[in-house]
């Protein structure tokens, strides 16, 4: 009995040391992209520019692009003191990688940037260009990896629709 314990003591040891433990355990998702929006214009600045996308201040600074959260937006911008282009706009993220085997974490998801850009002839956005059918709106889409937004624009006037309050007016004096 005593060597059976022995034998025991000596080998039970060498068995459970020659065990593999699997962890397939998931990684932590990757961060979640940041998200940034901007207004400018190429050839005429605008006369004024609302949205109501709290991120984006009052008098922002045309061409910056501003943090901002996902989501959709309103905005209107005056092209002089009666007509202006009205719509909506709405931001994504890109999302983080979802965690990879034995704790490996996931892919970071890339930052998005829109900048619109509001000219007199029609609202676009920096890396296309797009006119406007004045009488109808129009949806703008694209979804082309890293690429992502949506616009609705629709051109008005003081005489058929009531216009908000601007967050940015041209200074008319230095003119």
């Amino acid at each position: 009995m005593k060597k059976l314990n022995i034998i025991l003591v000596i080998i039970l040891p060498l068995f459970f040391t020659s065990c593999i433990v699997v962890d397939n355990t998931p990684g932590p998702n990757g961060r979640d992209g940041d998200a940034y929006f901007g207004v400018d214009y190429e050839h005429h600045a605008p006369y004024s520019y609302w949205d109501n996308n709290s991120s984006i201040p009052y008098n922002p600074i045309l061409g910056e692009y501003y943090f901002t959260r996902p989501g959709i937006y309103e905005f209107e911008y005056f092209i002089n003191r009666h007509d202006y282009w009205y719509g909506t706009y709405e931001v994504w993220i890109n999302r983080g990688g979802v965690g990879g085997p034995h704790g490996e974490r996931g892919y970071d998801g890339h930052d998005t940037y829109l900048m619109l850009i509001c000219d007199p002839n029609g609202f676009h956005e920096h890396r296309d260009n797009w006119r406007v059918n004045e009488n109808e709106p129009l949806v703008i889409e694209k979804s082309d990896g890293n690429l992502n937004f949506k616009i609705t624009i629709q051109k008005g006037n003081v005489l058929t629709r009531p216009a908000q309050q601007p967050k940015f007016k041209r200074d008319l004096r230095s003119f």
